[in-house]
């Protein structure tokens, strides 16, 4: 939960003003859909793998690596400057991003389950209904809290996007909720995954035992 929590929160704060950073910080809003297009086919085109990787690896461990892609591309959007960012780069950025994003909306579920599975030995209680409701709870809740949080803070900074160029401080302020809030979020997140005691040989004993 702490996990979801935090890394929504991250991605409600980016993507609730990727469109401002995009057509009024970079100046390349007529890239914009372009971007999204191909950005969501290669996650699609990516599902598959992330599946694949999570037979070899703990499931703790691909959402690790999803959300290092993740804060990877928080960082990287604090790189790109107005006039100098190709498209390509511009690509990039977005890719990265929803190469992960794609992962932990896979893989939560799942690890979600093997929780689940150590509810239900643990406690002799079928909880499966009660720990989901909360899990899709947080799905509509955490981003869209993001989202207002984060245009809320652009706001206060002064953020125009109507203005044909921005002040210091508005500036600042788009960085601070495009970049280092979200990075801060995802770096937490991943302390909160590493400390899920659950791995691959663990939940094959609780299974047995189940």
């Amino acid at each position: 939960l702490g996990f979801y929590v935090l890394s929504g929160l991250g991605f409600g704060l980016w993507y609730g003003v990727i469109f401002l950073y995009v057509d009024s910080y970079l100046d390349m809003g007529e890239q914009f859909a372009s971007m999204f297009m191909l950005s969501f086919i290669v996650g699609i085109a990516v599902t598959p793998v992330w599946y694949r990787l999570s037979h070899f690896l703990d499931k703790k461990m691909v959402l690790a690596v999803a959300m290092v892609l993740v804060a990877g591309s928080y960082i990287y959007s604090g790189m790109l400057l107005p006039g100098e960012t190709s498209f390509l780069e511009l690509i990039l950025m977005k890719v990265t991003n929803t190469v992960g994003y794609v992962c932990i909306a896979a893989m939560s579920p799942a690890l979600l389950s093997e929780i689940v599975d150590y509810s239900s030995w643990k406690y002799r209680d079928e909880n499966t209904a009660l720990y989901f409701s909360i899990y899709s709870l947080m799905t509509k809740a955490n981003i869209a809290i993001g989202m207002a949080l984060g245009l809320g803070i652009v706001g206060w900074y002064g953020y125009d996007a109507t203005a044909t160029s921005q002040d210091l401080e508005a500036t600042n302020g788009l960085m601070l909720v495009m970049v280092w809030l979200p990075a801060l979020f995802a770096i937490v997140s991943l302390i909160v995954i590493a400390l899920n005691p659950i791995n691959a040989r663990r939940h094959k004993i609780i299974r047995r035992r189940l």
